[in-house]
């Protein structure tokens, strides 16, 4: 493992997207995203998922020149068509308006449509609750996941995240895919060579598999057997109910010229109009912790570390693509938007 400066991997990631042609706003915002999922601790969409990004934009998939529309569509509901560019993007573009509709209605909710995959859901739910916010988030992906018993990919990951804000402190944010595992362990176990526990993963045939290859070629499992599917399909209508890509009909994020199209949601609820107070809720969670013994990643996370720890490997292949040149050449400069 090697240790680096968050500013300095920051940059790293700014340059290698600015290489292959990301606009320079795309460039800082998915380097930010990219960095802040390090730090808490979620790196399989971290520095490893922003190769795909490159790819993305490499290929095809990611919108090079998108521009991110907002319409207020209703009092409390703010609808964002990414064009086929980053939903990150087009969260950003959007962020204002949904903080200013949440003050004006209490709660109030955010969708967008026709863009790349989120990356780290818990990015959109932390900046909400960073305001002082509760925030809830979902969002669908190309179709990796099998639900009811089909022997077939049906749904995506289709990951759910929520944020607490903790007053004076860092909110508390909660990620998790639908899935048994993230897609991103079962490639990294295929390109090790190692196996996969049992109940991750069918093959092609529709059959229990250990073997990371064979799942690549087959299917994810939910978590928690029907359960964690009927979780997953619920995530599926949130995220796509302003009309994005359903998860079958997505085309893949790793693959081809075309964009995915997926949807993210996300819900904001001003807790200062209830009797169940920010500060409420912050103590509570600091009573499960210190009189009922409850400890979870997330609230123990308080701050964010001002270094990474990263596989040297990464790093390395990070630093080249960094120092990669455009096709006209030259390489490009980073631009702070």
């Amino acid at each position: 493992m090697s240790t680096i400066p968050k500013e300095e991997l920051a940059t790293l990631c700014e340059r290698a997207l600015l290489a292959v042609g990301a606009p320079a706003e795309d460039a800082k915002v998915l380097s930010d995203a990219t960095v802040e999922a390090e730090l808490v601790g979620n790196r399989a969409v971290g520095v490893g998922h922003l190769f795909d990004y490159l790819d993305g934009y490499r290929q095809g998939r990611i919108s090079g020149v998108a521009q991110p529309k907002v319409r207020r569509a209703a009092a409390a509901v703010i609808d964002v068509d990414a064009g086929k560019g980053l939903a990150q993007t087009a969260f950003q573009a959007a962020f204002r308006d949904l903080l200013e509709a949440t003050n004006e209605a209490g709660i109030a909710a955010l969708w967008v449509r026709d863009s790349y995959t989120c990356g780290e859901l818990g990015y959109y739910a932390r900046k909400v609750a960073q305001q002082g916010y509760i925030a809830v988030a979902t969002a669908n992906s190309p179709a990796l996941m099998s639900i009811g018993g089909a022997p077939k990919r049906i749904l995506g990951t289709n990951p759910l995240a929520y944020g607490i804000p903790r007053p004076g402190g860092m909110p508390m944010v909660i990620d998790q895919a639908s899935s048994s595992t993230a897609f991103v362990n079962i490639r990294r176990a295929a390109d090790a060579g190692d196996p996969i526990p049992a109940g991750w993963a069918l093959n092609a045939d529709g059959e229990p598999t250990v073997d990371a290859n064979e799942a690549l070629a087959g299917t994810l499992l939910p978590f928690g057997g029907h359960r964690g599917g009927n979780i997953a399909l619920l995530v599926e209508i949130l995220a796509t109910l302003s009309g994005a890509s359903f998860s079958l009909d997505a085309a893949p994020f790793d693959s081809g010229s075309t964009s995915p199209g997926i949807g993210v949601f996300v819900l904001c609820i001003d807790p200062a109009n209830f009797t169940g107070s920010a500060d409420r809720l912050a103590t509570q969670l600091e009573n499960l912790r210190d009189q009922h013994q409850v400890r979870l990643p997330a609230m123990a996370l308080t701050e964010l570390p001002e270094h990474v720890e990263i596989d040297a490997r990464t790093l390395q292949r990070l630093q080249q693509a960094a120092n990669s040149q455009t096709s006209t050449g030259e390489g490009l400069p980073i631009q702070r938007a």
